[in-house]
């Protein structure tokens, strides 16, 4: 609401000194659209998987551009105030901003699960209830966790950063899709490992393809297609548009109701992983709560005190149960997680009430991600100290231990600059640190552990107990707990500097020259 009281006339300050967030008179406009991540060390980190959803230090990012979202009504000096449930629901949960940190050592925890998963699926696919069970209780919440945190930390589409979104989804997911679908077709469907091995075409290992003639990924050397992105480049899809639509989903009121209505029923339509858009439908609402969350600064709080922890704690082991008995009890298929099929596919006879498990779904997927997000500590709560924060004592100061001043930042430093090992007093905050740096590389483990398993199928014979064992014989559940750790081990490899500065050029390539030099200056 604009200041109606006469005022004298003068020019309006520029941008850059006015207070961000507020509505100014003179020029009817609003500066910024939501409240600003933590502050200084703990600001945004590049989102999941992809370096296309990178957030600029504040102050640097131009909110002007496609994509900007409205901010909430002002008060009577103009700054935005979120809606009373948003307020009241910060009282009563302790929800607010969450530091960059935090987010990456949730990516790391994520994304060891997530390649876990798939190293132990072909012992699910003969069979085996322990690994089907392990499956149930991470595929519940692992991937719509990424995709809620790729939400938080995507920024408004300015030309800079609709560069990186083509640079960072588009660009991998075609030069990684045309390398597996050469290898896979070469290694899997075809020669020697058809003619002489006598294994079903294209299946790399027991009842497992990755390249299904059923749904037209593969008919021959002649007729690939892009439209059905080879195994987990899905997801580089499904973010890219994510992206493109959230400006267009925060036009409409009640934008996570709709959303979720078309989630529940996009599965009564035969659209199924053509340009992964079935999930895209279906993962939207994360993707949108997760943007709103930073908006209202409203994230998933930690546990800090013992009763909330022991909660969170007791959440944990009734997943757990949940899964054991999924498994175990009533046989549950995995594939209900997975979100990508149609309901007739998926559910079977019981296809008519897909909205309703998949309203179910949506409700036990974010209750444990609530659990998930708890055991996660902010870096404080584990003795994280930055460098210009550590308590000395003053000169002629009465009180001992007087904590000094951090230095003034830099013109152009980083917002969020992480917290350095060397600098830590105790090895816990020494590992929160290190999970976190290999957390911000999520990219580089996600697209490349499936090419990892490829290998170990194609030129080992780790997987060959599945074409010759029962899956619940107990040898199939040796090798299962060897295979988690190897799976495990590989992601932290996959993570390692070294390694991202290896494949670089494959996950991140340098495409500039193809964008128009002019606008390029943006």
């Amino acid at each position: 609401v604009a200041n109606s009281a006469p005022q004298r006339e003068s020019r309006p300050a520029p941008v850059s000194s006015r207070p961000r967030g507020e509505f100014h008179a003179s020029h009817r406009t609003l500066e910024r659209s939501g409240p600003p991540l933590r502050p200084s060390r703990t600001g945004p980190r590049p989102a999941t998987f992809s370096c296309a959803d990178r957030v600029e230090p504040r102050g640097t990012a131009d909110m002007s551009g496609y994509g900007s979202a409205p901010a909430p009504k002002g008060d009577d000096n103009g700054k935005p105030v979120d809606p009373k449930w948003v307020t009241t629901l910060r009282e009563y949960t302790g929800a607010g901003t969450t530091s960059s940190e935090r987010l990456d050592v949730a990516k790391f925890v994520f994304i060891m699960l997530v390649s876990s998963g798939h190293f132990l699926e072909p012992f699910y696919k003969i069979g085996n209830r322990g690994v089907g069970a392990y499956m149930h209780a991470i595929y519940g919440f692992h991937v719509p966790a990424f995709v809620l945190i790729s939400g938080y930390v995507s920024g408004d589409l300015n030309p800079k950063r609709r560069r990186a979104l083509i640079a960072g989804t588009l660009a991998p997911y075609v030069i990684m899709h045309i390398l597996f679908s050469l290898f896979y077709t070469r290694a899997f469907c075809e020669g020697e490992w058809t003619d002489e091995r006598g294994h079903p075409e294209c299946e790399f290992v027991n009842k497992w393809a990755l390249m299904d003639p059923v749904v037209g990924q593969w008919d021959g050397w002649d007729r690939w297609t892009f439209a059905y992105p080879f195994a987990q480049l899905w997801y580089l899809v499904s973010l890219f548009t994510k992206r493109l639509w959230r400006p267009f989903a925060l036009e409409m009121r009640w934008t996570l109701l709709f959303h979720v209505v078309l989630g529940v029923l996009v599965g009564y339509t035969t659209i199924g992983r053509f340009l992964s858009i079935h999930r895209s439908t279906v993962h939207m609402p994360y993707f949108l709560c997760g943007f709103l969350m930073r908006k209202h600064a409203c994230f998933f709080p930690s546990a800090k005190t013992p009763v909330a922890k022991a909660m969170a704690v007791a959440a944990l082991v009734f997943n757990v149960g949940c899964a054991l008995m999924a498994s175990y009890t009533y046989g549950m298929r995995v594939e209900v997680w997975f979100q990508s099929d149609p309901h007739d596919e998926v559910y079977g006879t019981r296809w008519a009430y897909g909205a309703l498990y998949q309203l179910c779904l949506y409700a036990w997927t974010f209750f444990t991600m609530m659990t998930v997000f708890a055991l996660i500590p902010e870096p404080e709560a584990v003795g994280v100290v930055y460098a210009g924060e550590e308590t000395l004592p003053l000169k002629g100061a009465d009180v001992e231990g007087q904590t000094k001043p951090p230095p003034a930042p830099k013109a152009n430093a980083r917002a969020g600059k992480y917290g350095k090992e060397r600098d830590q007093a105790t090895m816990a905050a020494k590992v929160y640190l290190r999970c976190a740096k290999w957390g911000a590389r999520t990219l580089y483990p996600f697209v490349m552990h499936i090419a990892v398993l490829l290998l170990v199928a194609r030129y080992t014979r780790w997987y060959d107990i599945t074409w010759t064992t029962d899956g619940k014989d107990a040898s199939v559940s040796v090798k299962a707990a060897w295979t988690l750790l190897m799976a495990y081990t590989f992601t932290i490899v996959l993570s390692l500097k070294p390694v991202v500065g290896l494949f670089k050029w494959l996950l991140e390539p340098n495409i500039s020259p193809l964008f128009n030099p002019e606008l390029q200056k943006l």
